[in-house]
């Protein structure tokens, strides 16, 4: 009976025990709360100290012109983006280069970003820094400070660009434990007699990548020395899109650009499907008409921002890598790729042709070119990293989106086969880490797209700025999406 049936004193301590439990699962949550209480309270304090200095420049201000996607958080005076490439483009006119300099206010879990300086008459060669945030956050953070100083008098162009993915640790479980990577800068302050001049007008083409790993531009900077796992979980820290060959084109065609990318995603299904806690259930085409990529509430404005000219989609072989055999059918994969393609026309980079026919309208007007890109392996990949394996599945998707023209956007589309025997990316000295290309594999892969999208796109010659496409801010109540290239 003694073992059945708890005693009065066994009771009593059980009793004691849960209330111990309660106690410290409230005390947690509370501290919880006083925590994310105090980092708000702190924000605040941070803010409202910088607003009212003259010489401090909010990331609010007309001056500053936003490439890609950027959401305004009126309510901490921020500008927060965690798409890769996300960038902020400000001039100044130096006239005192020892006593010149902007600092910059910027907070990020681990994000990296890069800041660039540029002499407009191009006299001067250019000059990076990449900036590292902490690996996690602390409830009193203040935001991080860098100091920019020029090397001579004139005018210099500064912009702001987030290299890394925004979910380093996947969409999956470990996202709802640690804080996704995402920017926010609060702005400049001015020193010295340095002034702030009005932007430069954007660039006239736009691209828009949308891809997964080799397009987020993972393990770019890194090196075959480094462990997969380590790759895995410190791998924000060598993720580098500005050297992909998405922002190595970008440069060559004189083009902002925009990119919805992330490391594992696909199109039907992403990597290690049959473990969703690895990088959660929604492929990449349900996340990409987000402004943040780690917001579902904040929907990307297409219909009152520029459509690009160019759209380069790279996705699909994490639908057929990494699944331990269970790979979508080829009716399946063929019918959600172009649903994609069919989404990106009709509902993102266009009007609604769906009750218009072509006598009706001319649905040239305004549309992109949208080209996919398949390939781009080395030799040595291996079974399960075949990045060719899913390309004779894209291109007859393609084929068929093409052949069945509906609305008449058959010849709007294209598709570029980048070989993976050794041609373009060897495998020898073009690879980062955990099998994926560095910066001269990217390189390489751009050498071998360029020639072939000058064609498709008939772009023979560089071209100037869009006439006052300078971005200032649309707003709503705390938050509202700033005017970026996408």
């Amino acid at each position: 009976l003694h073992d059945l049936v708890p005693t009065r004193a066994a009771t009593r301590n059980r009793t004691t025990q849960r209330g111990h439990h309660r106690m410290q699962w409230w005390l947690g949550i509370s501290s919880l709360i006083v925590g994310f209480t105090l980092h708000r309270f702190n924000q605040s304090l941070f803010v409202s100290r910088f607003l009212s200095t003259p010489s401090f420049i909010p990331s609010t201000d007309n001056a500053l012109r936003f490439e890609g996607r950027w959401l305004a958080n009126e309510d901490e005076g921020s500008a927060v983006a965690d798409w890769p490439c996300a960038t902020i483009h400000t001039r100044v006119m130096v006239n005192d280069p020892s006593h010149d300099a902007i600092r910059l206010h910027w907070r990020g879990v681990r994000v990296r970003i890069l800041v660039r300086i540029e002499s407009e008459d191009g006299s001067i060669p250019s000059s990076e820094t990449i900036l590292a945030g902490p690996a996690f956050d602390f409830p009193l953070a203040q935001p991080d400070l860098h100091s920019i100083s020029f090397p001579s008098e004139g005018v210099f162009r500064v912009s702001i660009r987030k290299l890394n993915n925004a979910v380093p640790l996947g969409m999956g479980f470990a996202n709802k434990i640690f804080d996704p990577s995402v920017v926010r800068v609060y702005g400049f302050d001015l020193e010295g007699d340095i002034e702030l001049l009005p932007s430069d007008e954007a660039p006239a083409r736009f691209l828009d990548f949308i891809g997964a790993s080799d397009t987020a531009g993972y393990c770019v900077d890194g090196t075959t020395n480094m462990s997969d796992v380590y790759s895995e979980l410190a791998g924000w820290e060598y993720d580098n899109c500005d050297s992909t060959s998405g922002g190595d084109l970008a440069k060559r065609f004189g083009a902002q650009v925009s990119f919805q990318a992330s490391a594992g995603l696909g199109v039907t299904q992403n990597a290690a499907a049959a473990e969703q806690w690895q990088l959660g259930p929604l492929p990449l085409p349900a996340l990409i008409n987000r402004t943040l990529m780690t917001n579902s509430k904040e929907r990307w404005p297409y219909e009152s921002r520029p459509h690009p000219d160019l759209v380069v989609v790279s996705l699909g072989g994490n639908d057929f890598n990494h699944q331990g055999g269970l790979v979508p059918t080829d009716a399946k994969f063929s019918h959600a790729y172009k649903d994609l393609l069919l989404d990106l026309f009709l509902k993102k980079y266009g009007p609604d042709q769906s009750t218009t026919t072509a006598a009706d309208d001319d649905s040239s007007i305004g549309r992109p070119k949208i080209v996919s890109v398949c390939g781009q392996g080395s030799p040595d990949e291996g079974k399960d990293q075949n990045r060719c394996r899913a390309c004779p599945h894209i291109e007859q998707a393609v084929n068929e989106f093409k052949s069945e023209d509906t609305h008449g956007l058959g010849s709007f589309v294209d598709y570029i086969f980048v070989p993976c025997d050794g041609s373009v990316v060897t495998g020898v000295d073009d690879i980062g880490c955990n099998g994926h290309k560095n910066r001269l594999g990217q390189k390489r892969v751009a050498d071998f797209v360029e020639p072939r999208l000058r064609e498709i796109m008939g772009w023979t010659e560089d071209v100037g700025a869009i006439e006052g496409n300078i971005a200032p801010l649309g707003r709503s109540n705390t938050t509202s999406s700033l005017r970026g290239g996408d």
